[in-house]
């Protein structure tokens, strides 16, 4: 199955099943992600294909972003328990730079996701 589809439907064991579900955030789960993505950016895709994951990849990083986000409020009881505020901010940084060049067919530079991650 389709990595990305797999994290949106929360399948079990998924990277993001284990963020929202458990509030772990898996440093390999989201690495596999990452190279997936970079995989999918770096084949020859139609302008739909193109799209379609463009779309899977926005609404993914929206979750993702939104699981950082409740873990910081204090209102809510979600927490990420194993990741400081500081490294989910670049996290943050680093989904933004993703979809921009995903969006943009532009290859990822790994260094800098490696940077800061």
């Amino acid at each position: 199955m389709d990595l990305l589809i797999e994290n949106l439907q929360e399948s079990e064991g998924s990277f993001y099943e284990k963020l929202h579900q458990e509030g772990y955030f898996d440093n390999s789960l989201f690495a596999e992600l990452i190279l997936y993505i970079d995989g999918l950016n770096s084949r020859e895709l139609t302008e739909i294909q193109r799209l379609r994951y463009c779309s899977q990849i926005w609404e993914l990083a929206y979750r993702i972003q939104s699981s950082i986000g409740y873990s910081h409020n204090q209102n809510d009881s979600f927490e990420i328990t194993n990741m400081d505020e500081e490294k989910l901010i670049e996290i943050g940084q680093v989904l933004e730079y993703i979809c921009k060049s995903f969006a943009e067919n532009r290859q990822l530079d790994m260094d800098f996701i490696n940077e800061m991650t």
